[in-house]
């Protein structure tokens, strides 16, 4: 399976909080190896392979809103722990929950982390920045 050691995939179905990454992310010097998927399904697809396609090359690190149209966050996640390739994958999940509920299920199903988004849009840039930036710079990857 190929890496792509710099990609980050966001898994979004806010086209606005995709755009506040995107240009985040982009200021940072990171959006060049961004990839925003909006559903559930199509992610799993682009991540897992289908009977038609293979998957992409393994990202480097995967934001995914927990919320999103056909198949949620937590959903996928589990397919992608279960997927051997991807299994050391980090992912972070993303989103505006703060229930308890959420935050276990997120970390048993195997989150690397659980960030809340910020209302304040500015809060929210910084977010991203952050998070994107200590996976893809500061955390030591799998070889």
């Amino acid at each position: 399976m190929q890496t792509d050691n710099s990609s980050i995939i966001l898994v979004e179905d806010n086209e606005s909080d995709a755009e506040v990454a995107r240009r985040a992310l982009d200021r940072a010097s990171l959006a060049r190896d961004l990839m925003v998927i909006e559903d559930g399904l199509t992610a799993a697809e682009l991540l897992l392979g289908s009977d038609a396609s293979k998957p992409i090359a393994r990202p480097r690190v995967l934001l995914i809103d927990i919320n999103l149209p056909g198949l949620n966050g937590l959903e996928l996640l589990k397919r992608i722990r279960n997927a051997p390739h991807l299994r050391s994958v980090p992912v972070v999940m993303v989103s505006s929950s703060m229930e308890v509920r959420d935050i276990c299920e997120a970390y048993d199903s195997g989150c690397n982390s659980y960030v809340t988004k910020p209302v304040e849009i500015r809060a929210l840039q910084a977010m991203y920045t952050s998070v994107a930036g200590y996976w893809t710079r500061l955390n030591l990857a799998e070889a």
